[in-house]
């Protein structure tokens, strides 16, 4: 899996505070309960800094570059009703982001690196999300594992092209499950040129939309439907679609 830091274009803009979330999110209930997860996410972040790293975001841009761009990848994904896969998770964002917003929700976080997969394990606890669980592996092997074909979200910010993504999150979508992935400037020539990887990883395009500009309009949420089989074959054995993707 390729390093976690998403590598879209920004242009600097007045940090986001915390309280504005709400506001720019209103579909989420009960943010007296989540907005303090967050804050509490963010310190635990910024306490194991030394330890692992896991953002090169600044301090002053995190509420806008981690919380806001990781809760409107779920307000873009649309519809769904079932697990939710972060492939890739890292620091948390957008896995920890999402259970701390949905409770209910089971939340399953891949992250081949073990010091962030024990991270994560930590932050989870300390914030007390008993929906999340961490499983610390490649995404080629999740995909060929229990995670196979179970989840109705997967999300990825992982820096990569479409069609390796589509590789790594379609084989842990169930039929019907949509799949979200945040892109940037070329957006629309990956979605071009990922035809191929669509057709052979049953998938479909069911929409691309910018986040708002509020958040970071340089980024377009790419969704797809899975609606056809993922072919045992997919995906390939660890390190071979990034090196041959479809």
């Amino acid at each position: 899996m390729p390093p976690r830091e998403p590598d879209f274009p920004f242009e600097p803009a007045p940090s986001l505070p915390w309280d504005a979330l709400p506001a720019l999110f209103p579909g989420f209930p009960r943010p007296e309960r989540w907005l303090p997860l967050l804050r509490l996410h963010l310190s635990l972040v910024e306490a194991a800094e030394e330890r692992v790293r896991v953002t090169a975001v600044a301090p002053g841009d995190a509420v806008r570059r981690q919380y806001a761009e990781s809760l409107e990848l779920l307000r873009l994904a649309g519809t769904f009703d079932g697990p939710i896969c972060d492939v890739g998770s890292g620091g948390g964002y957008p896995g920890l982001v999402i259970a701390a917003v949905l409770p209910e929700t089971p939340v399953r976080l891949v992250e081949p690196l073990q010091k962030r997969a024990r991270l994560l394990v930590h932050m989870a606890a300390a914030m007390g999300l008993e929906n999340v669980a961490v499983h610390a592996v490649r995404a080629e092997e999740a995909g060929r594992g229990p995670l196979r074909g179970a989840n109705a979200l997967v999300v990825a910010r992982a820096v990569a092209e479409l069609r390796e993504l589509i590789e790594y999150t379609a084989p842990l979508a169930a039929p019907g499950a949509i799949i979200a992935l945040p892109k940037g400037s070329r957006a629309d020539a990956e979605i071009a040129a990922a035809g191929h990887a669509f057709q052979e990883l049953g998938c479909t395009l069911a929409g691309h939309d910018r986040m708002r500009p509020e958040v970071n309009e340089a980024v377009t949420v790419v969704r797809l439907a899975r609606c056809g089989d993922v072919p045992a074959k997919y995906p390939r054995r660890p390190g071979i679609p990034g090196k041959r993707p479809l």
